[in-house]
């Protein structure tokens, strides 16, 4: 089969690219075309993507689990599963996940621009001011869960 057997439709399951493993904020390619990529994003509770900017890339982002915080220069945006925005070229920004759940952030980028070689840093010199927050305590939910049962022991 040669490229022009190829099939031009490629589904994916984005299950398969989701990966909490290698670091607090990791950015993986699920694909690429001469026009569009697309990154799925994994971010730990209490982690950063860290400070992002595409000179000549727009990004849309949509949050497919969790909420997140993007920070940009114009202020802050919270957004739940199914919440998208788009992140116009040259918008210094970045994505914060302040809640105990795992944040799993869909950013689609044109043009495609380079892969992420490595996992989206989350170390202190790769965050701006204004995308560093200390992890935060259990949610309110969590709260009222462990004033009832009590909280959960390590055995």
């Amino acid at each position: 089969m040669d490229e022009h057997d190829a099939p031009r439709v490629r589904p994916v399951d984005l299950r398969d690219y989701a990966d909490f493993r290698r670091g607090p904020a990791t950015r993986v390619r699920v694909f690429a075309s001469e026009q569009l990529a697309l990154d799925l994003l994994c971010i730990e509770p209490g982690a950063s993507s860290g400070v992002l900017h595409h000179p000549d890339q727009d990004v849309t982002y949509t949050v497919i689990g969790g909420r997140s915080w993007f920070v940009t220069d114009d202020g802050e945006l919270g957004l739940d599963p199914m919440g998208a925005m788009l992140v116009p070229a040259d918008t210094v920004h970045g994505i914060d996940n302040r809640l105990p759940d795992p944040l799993i952030v869909l950013a689609a980028i044109a043009p495609p621009g380079e892969a992420p070689e490595d996992p989206v840093s989350d170390a202190e010199d790769a965050i701006g001011d204004a995308v560093h927050h200390p992890r935060p305590g259990p949610g309110p939910v969590r709260r009222a869960i462990e004033a009832v049962l009590g909280t959960r022991r390590p055995r």
